[in-house]
Parts: structure tokens; C-alpha cells; sequence
């Protein structure tokens, strides 16, 4: 079964030879996300023909493992690492029936053991350039699991022996479904199949991370109209949002969260003045600008599934209230970095998105441009405990700089939603 890692990546070089890239996740045999970006140059089952007996070198393995395959594995469940000798005999193209093309390698497995073996899988790892974590450019690449069969028939071989296995490497997703619903990548799926897979999840019939093998930190462009908010008028445009968490958020039924991944083109205030007085509740982009135009501005298929929500929120330094009625919102402090003292006690905890991990690595909000401009939270900021204006993000990557700005500051906006 052809991995996520194939799908992002081959979105993503699609993506790239249009000059739009969204920074797509793929993650390494050792667990590691990292982020694609346009300088890589492999494409995938471009006929390599490696052999290895090792987890985490690039090539193709054999192992033990008979778990049934998914598309979030990232690597062999257990690669054979000794008493194995791998020689590759021959490799084959062609194409099936109705038209989709494949490689075929014919591999010699050798037991140089003295006990028997039993193969049951076979896994395909490539060396991705271009595979970063945010902000570290120095370290470009990464081994990633693009395919793992599980054999319908282990191989058992006595020690001495030799044995034969053809593996086949269809270079087009196949069409997967459960339930007469068709299980598409959220980054590449299309609208309609995206919608149709939201819905079937709302009813029981497939789990969008276990059979769609959505996950957190999946990228998918959208394209948003034009719209008019509290200071300038956005231009309609192409924008990534990104998973960021799965689960309901504040009992509003949603089966996931979505951030906006870059803020938008043009810059709004919070409010109309200085003051920040009541709150995130009390904001005018928050009750009747441009929270609402965004929603408005949305593809249908998102804006109808959206999920009214409330959000909590400091109306001042001791108080937090329940800010009710969201289509979209800004994200507070504490839901972005963890922080939750000081004025930000009561706001959330810290999304998955952002919190670095074995799985997610910690990806911060950006922005077309190169603009280094910052990004409102709902969070107030204090002049010690008299509010004085919003905790806002600057774009120094990897990690933000966090500072108060005014209410009337006309900065970035990047709000979540839930679905």
C-alpha cells in the first residue's frame, strides 16, 4: 500500500511546478515530520533499485511484520536485519489495465542464517531532498517509507536457501473505499470527495484518520473570495489550511480543527480604537467584520460544514467568559504555545499542531510575502494587569516573538475553524 508520504510528496511536486507550494509533511522511518519544500528532486519509484537490510536506510527491505499495511506507516513493522542477503535480479516497467503504470522488481532473499526465516513484507524507503524542518535548512532530507506490502503468502526460506519475491510498485494511487464512499488525501482529494468523506465521517461509516489516513499537519489549498473587513479589502485568493487537531473542540461536535497556515494578504485591526476593553468578545472583527466576511468568502463545501463553536477568552486579567457563536476564531496564546499563566489561565491548552513531537513537528503560522508582520490572538496583553491591547505573533521563524499590540494595530489575521 503506497503511503501518505507518497501522496503529500507527489502533491507537493505538483504543486511546486506551478510555483504554489504549501510546505507538505512527510514523515521518516525514524518518526520524524518534516516539511517538503520546492527544492527536492526524487521522484517516486523513479526505478531505484537499493537493497538494504537496514530500518532507516533508503532502498528497498524485507521483514516479518504481517500487520495488515496503512497509509500512515512509515516504516517496515520489522525489518530483517541480519541473516539476510538481498540481490536484485531484474526490474520491469509496464503498465495495467486501465492504464496505470508500474514497476516491478525481482529480488533473490538468501538466508545466511542458520535458522529458518519468514518473510511477510516488503517496503520501499527513498531519500526525499528537500524535506526540512521549519527553519533549518541545513538539514534537507529525509528517508521516508513510500510503499509497504504485506505478502498474501509469507515466504518461508531454511537456512541456506534462497528464495524469489516480485514486487510490484504501482506508480498511481488506486481508488480506495469503504462503506461506498471513496477515501481520498485531504491535501489532494477533490472538493466534492473531500465533502463526501466529512459527511460519511458525521455518520459513522469511516474514520477519517484510520481509513482516510488524514493527519495532523495535512495541508490543503483553498481557494477564498474577496472580501471586506474591518481595515482593507482582501482580495479573493489561494490559501493553505492545515489540519491542526482531531477531536471535538468545546463540545461543539466537531471531528477536527483546521487553521488557516498563512495569514491573509491584507491586514486588519481588531478594533476600531485603541481600547481593549471586554475583550475578544467586545472586538468589532470579531462580533460583525472580518471574522464573518471570511466565512461568507469561503467554498461551499467548507463554509457548509462548518461548526458553530464558542471559544473562552479573558474580559480582563482575572476573568475568563465564554465567547459564544463562531464560524471562525483566533486562536489564543495558550493554544499556541502552551503558555497558560500570567493572564492566559483559562483560554485552552496547546493544539497538537503546535506542539513539538515525535509525530508533528512544530510548524508556525506564515505568510506569502516576505513581510515580517505579526498575527492577532485573542488573547489580551497587559500593561501589568490592566489590558492594553492582544498578545500578537512576529514571524520569526522557527519560533514567534509574542508582543502586545493595540487593538486599532492593522496587522495579520490566520483564525481556525471547526468541522
Amino acid at each position: 500500500m503506497i503511503t501518505q508520504n507518497y501522496e503529500n510528496l507527489l502533491a507537493a511536486m505538483l504543486a511546486s511546478s506551478s510555483s504554489k507550494f504549501g510546505s507538505l509533511p512527510v514523515v521518516s522511518v525514524d518518526g520524524l515530520t518534516k516539511f517538503l519544500n520546492n527544492t527536492f528532486s526524487n521522484f517516486p519509484y523513479s526505478r531505484i533499485t537499493d537493497l538494504t537490510t537496514s530500518k532507516t536506510a533508503a532502498g528497498i527491505s524485507v521483514g516479518t511484520g504481517s500487520t495488515e499495511p496503512t497509509k500512515m506507516d512509515i516504516n517496515l513493522e520489522e525489518t530483517i536485519e541480519r541473516g539476510v542477503t538481498l540481490t536484485l535480479v531484474s526490474t520491469s516497467t509496464g503498465c495495467d489495465a486501465p492504464g496505470i503504470p508500474f514497476v516491478e522488481y525481482t529480488i533473490t532473499v538468501t538466508n545466511t542464517g542458520s535458522d529458518p526465516i519468514t518473510i511477510c513484507e516488503i517496503g520501499y524507503k527513498q531519500t526525499l531532498n528537500g524535506a526540512v524542518f521549519p527553519g533549518d535548512t541545513q538539514n534537507s532530507s529525509a528517508v521516508c517509507l513510500l510503499d509497504r506490502t504485506v505478502l498474501s503468502y509469507p515466504i518461508t526460506i531454511q537456512a541456506g536457501d534462497a528464495g524469489v519475491i516480485k514486487y510490484k510498485l504501482s506508480t498511481v494511487p488506486g481508488r480506495r473505499q469503504k462503506g461506498g464512499v471513496e477515501l481520498v488525501s485531504f491535501t489532494w482529494g477533490p472538493d466534492e470527495k473531500i465533502a463526501a468523506m466529512i459527511d460519511a465521517a458525521r455518520q459513522g461509516i469511516i474514520d477519517l484518520q484510520e481509513d482516510g489516513g488524514w493527519r495532523v499537519g495535512d495541508v490543503r489549498t483553498i481557494h477564498v473570495g474577496e472580501f471586506v473587513g474591518a481595515t482593507n479589502t482582501n482580495p479573493e485568493q489561494d490559501i493553505d489550511i492545515v489540519i491542526s487537531q482531531f477531536g471535538d473542540y468545546n463540545f461543539c461536535g466537531s471531528l477536527f480543527q483546521f487553521d488557516f497556515r498563512q495569514q491573509f494578504s491584507a491586514n486588519q485591526k481588531m478594533n476600531s480604537t485603541s481600547s481593549a476593553v471586554g475583550g475578544y468578545g467586545s472586538m468589532t472583527m470579531m462580533i460583525d467584520t472580518t471574522l464573518p466576511a471570511i466565512v461568507e468568502a469561503l467554498p461551499t463545501w467548507l463554509k457548509t460544514r462548518l461548526k458553530t463553536f464558542a471559544v473562552l477568552a479573558h474580559s480582563d486579567y482575572t476573568t475568563v467568559v465564554t465567547v459564544p457563536n463562531n464560524k471562525l476564531a483566533l486562536r489564543s496564546y495558550s493554544e499556541l504555545t502552551g503558555v497558560s499563566t500570567g493572564g492566559f489561565e483559562g483560554e485552552g491548552t496547546q493544539i497538537q499542531l503546535y506542539k513539538p513531537s515525535e509525530t508533528v513537528r512544530s510548524k508556525p503560522k506564515d505568510r506569502s510575502s516576505t513581510q515580517n508582520v505579526g498575527y492577532f490572538t485573542r488573547s489580551l496583553s497587559y500593561n501589568g494587569t490592566t489590558p492594553n491591547g492582544f498578545m500578537a505573533g512576529r514571524l520569526n521563524n522557527p519560533v514567534p516573538n509574542w508582543q502586545g499590540e493595540f487593538a486599532n494595530t492593522s496587522i495579520g489575521i490566520a483564525p481556525f475553524g471547526c468541522i
